[in-house]
């Protein structure tokens, strides 16, 4: 993974800002608060797409890209949406998997294109 350009992004536990991902045709997303969007003004818009029902924000998290994402990415974005460091150990991927597309839907947590596609 390579580091992003945004400060907090990436981190663990209170300084956390957010963390990035990449989708499984390569493009890096940036997943964080809408309190915590960084004041770029040539950042995109959030992803609309995800707000329209879970289901499209599962199958955005299921199909990620297989090999440059971290095996920890889940519950670190998990961690993050709870604002918990420890939260993640006692839940199986799928639940996190539905709790994040849930928090997609509520914009709970915007999904930001940080690749031009």
């Amino acid at each position: 993974m390579s580091l992003s350009r945004y400060p907090g992004v990436g981190l663990l536990g209170p300084f956390c800002r957010g963390h990035e991902i990449t989708c499984q045709f390569g493009y890096r997303h940036l997943i964080c608060k809408p309190v915590d969007k960084p004041q770029d003004p040539l950042l995109n818009p959030p992803n609309i797409t995800l707000w329209v029902s879970a289901t499209y924000g599962e199958q955005f998290l299921v199909n990620r890209h297989s090999w440059k994402n971290s095996p920890e990415l889940l519950s670190l974005i998990y961690c993050y949406l709870h604002n918990d460091t420890y939260v993640a150990i006692q839940h199986p991927e799928a639940h996190m998997i539905n709790a994040i597309a849930m928090a997609f839907e509520q914009r709970s947590l915007l999904v930001i294109p940080l690749d031009s596609e």
